[in-house]
């Protein structure tokens, strides 16, 4: 039976597609350490949860998973019959289990004079019409070389920007305030005296770049960078990182081309026509990420900062607009930025209590847009100035079965007054109250 499990878990982990929460830096440290054996048998062990989600908003949020993955409330929307009558002030509420997980961690062999690890994940969220499908989570193996020195990682995992998830229950985990994502990589890490050197590279799949034709992996035409470095001692952690990404938002564009043509009388008239041309365009930007954490027995404290340039594909919400057109039909594209950052104090084991606090601020554009129809951002959200949020949270937590209870307060301010540098006068405050409550047991 126990075979048959294993078996099923395998093969179904690999049927997927991606998304969730609940890891922070994920790299070999959370994989099976049995001593590795050149030419042996892998080590297989099973781990999972069975979890179920119950929320409560009391007006239309930007959301994904039915609901589950919650981000911020949607801007006031008014009916022309009726100005009193607010479209997304209507509340809402679900009970769900498609974040129950398995997972397999396999080690215990050698190979290139390396000790070998991998990790294959999975979860219920994929979607197919009114169909719930299993999806990949994270799939990948590392090789540790002179005792986890140098290690290489392949496959897909958290993204480096993404590492150290806050210690809050819902299944957004801080975002947007925290960037979220999972990608395919190549990250190579290299440790010695409490410092931890990464380098990677990363393909989008589930997680992608915003433009013109919606979202969209084929902007990314060549890999996501990222380089960074973080200190370690005695429970404190310090690091940096930059995220680097260069996206072509079109190959191709459409301009008017005049034509002479003889018309029925037979004069020579000049004529307007639509011609498609090949267009050379990238916008590279760069978004530099501070953070730290410490832990001493049951207290940590996390806190994150990031100045963010185009990272929708990091589900946060901002994004680039066209900033010069030019006559061959090319454009050229500058990054709408936000200052984003969030606070995480945690305290407790059997008996836990969180707090999470988050803010964004708008920065706007790099230069001046040349117009705000031509401005691509997350969920197509251009008119907002700020927004927080205060997470306090209650947990009980025993021989792998935990009942919490989460309130989520997030506020954003919107506006209607959006200049040409995408800057945002917020004129009102739209907030949710997101009710959260957690059962999960985990083997």
């Amino acid at each position: 039976m126990k075979r048959f499990f294993l078996l099923a878990a395998t093969l179904l982990s690999l049927n997927a597609v991606a998304q969730d929460t609940i890891v922070a830096k994920v790299v070999s440290e959370d994989i099976i350490s049995d001593k590795p054996k050149s030419g042996g048998k892998p080590n297989l062990k099973p781990y999972g949860f069975v979890r179920n989600y119950f929320y409560y908003d009391s007006r239309q949020n930007y959301s994904s998973n039915m609901g589950l993955f919650g981000q911020i409330p949607k801007d006031e929307v008014y009916d022309k019959s009726n100005p009193d009558y607010d479209l997304n002030s209507e509340s809402e509420m679900n009970y769900l289990a498609i974040t129950t997980r398995l997972g397999l961690n396999v080690s215990g062999v050698r190979a290139l004079n390396a000790d070998l690890a991998a990790k294959i994940e999975m979860d219920f969220c994929g979607f197919s019409g009114n169909n719930f499908m299993i999806r990949l989570r994270q799939a990948y193996f590392n090789m540790k070389w002179k005792e986890g020195k140098h290690t290489l990682l392949m496959g897909q995992t958290w993204h480096p920007v993404s590492g150290d998830l806050p210690d809050v229950l819902g299944l957004a985990s801080g975002s947007p305030f925290h960037p979220f994502n999972r990608s395919p990589q190549i990250r190579y890490d290299f440790k010695t005296a409490g410092l931890d050197f990464t380098a990677a590279a990363l393909w989008q799949f589930q997680y992608k770049s915003v433009g013109p034709t919606g979202y969209d992996s084929k902007f990314n035409k060549i890999p996501e960078c990222y380089l960074g470095v973080d200190y370690s001692n005695n429970g404190f952690k310090i690091g940096y990182g930059v995220d680097i990404i260069s996206i072509v938002p079109r190959t191709s564009a459409t301009i008017q081309q005049q034509v002479e043509k003889t018309n029925e009388a037979g004069e020579t008239v000049v004529e307007k026509v639509d011609k498609l041309v090949k267009v050379d365009e990238r916008l590279t930007t760069c978004s530099p990420v501070l953070y730290l954490s410490y832990t001493k027995k049951d207290f940590s404290l996390k806190a994150k900062g990031i100045l963010a340039e185009n990272t929708p594909h990091l589900s946060m919400f901002n994004g680039y607009g066209v900033s010069e057109i030019y006559e061959d039909g090319s454009q050229a594209y500058t990054p709408i930025r936000s200052l984003t950052g969030y606070v995480n104090m945690c305290y407790g084991k059997k008996f836990k209590g969180n707090l999470f606090v988050g803010f964004s601020k708008n920065l706007g554009s790099k230069e001046e847009l040349v117009d705000l129809s031509k401005v691509y951002t997350r969920s197509s959200v251009k008119n907002i100035d700020f927004m927080w949020r205060v997470c306090p949270a209650f947990s009980y937590n025993v021989s792998g079965f935990t009942i919490g209870l989460e309130y989520e307060l997030t506020n954003v301010g919107y506006g209607d007054e959006v200049n040409t540098w995408g800057d945002v006068k917020s004129d009102r405050n739209v907030m949710n109250n997101r009710l959260c409550m957690m059962l999960k047991y985990a083997w």
